[in-house]
């Protein structure tokens, strides 16, 4: 497994949610994949677009490193919190978009072709508001190409720590 590109980014997430998108295509409609994901496992995509569910509501500055791979890569989901795949199409323009509502789209460089997609958060502390509009999580998003049809699903759960008063 050879890395071809890397990104390290900085996006404004608002009201618990980002999007990965191969291009500009006319794919299913956020609001859809929205509800989508929030009836089932917090992620929802179409092959064109992935919007991905975050436990926490807001980050202004949450870091997010972008890792474009010839083969799929060792798993590590032990080093993380929560897991999603999900199959994405490059368009031939050869963008990956990223966004959140009320938030500037950030590109990355990424060769046209169809790929697996794993998403995985760390640095949660609650689900819902976290106390703090920068609450430090950040996500890494790898891809690789596939032939594969990967269905959205989620690859490791998050179960948010009981409250303990002291």
């Amino acid at each position: 497994m050879t890395a071809l590109a890397a990104y390290d980014l900085e996006m404004a997430m608002w009201y618990g949610q980002f999007v990965i998108r191969g291009g500009r295509g006319d794919g299913v409609p956020d609001d859809v994949l929205f509800d989508r994901a929030a009836a089932g496992e917090g992620v929802a995509g179409d092959g064109q677009s992935v919007l991905v569910l975050s436990p926490h509501q807001a980050n202004v500055a949450m870091p997010i490193r972008v890792e474009v791979l010839t083969a799929r890569p060792a798993g590590d989901l032990a080093d993380w919190q929560l897991g999603y795949e999900a199959a994405l199409s490059i368009d031939p323009e050869g963008l990956l978009l990223l966004n959140s509502p009320t938030s500037a789209q950030l590109r990355c460089a990424v060769p046209p072709d169809r790929y697996c997609v794993e998403i995985t958060g760390r640095g949660f502390v609650a689900y819902g508001w976290p106390g703090s509009t920068n609450p430090g999580d950040h996500w890494r998003i790898r891809l690789w190409p596939s032939v594969d049809d990967v269905e959205p699903r989620r690859v490791k759960e998050w179960i948010e720590p009981p409250f303990v008063r002291t």
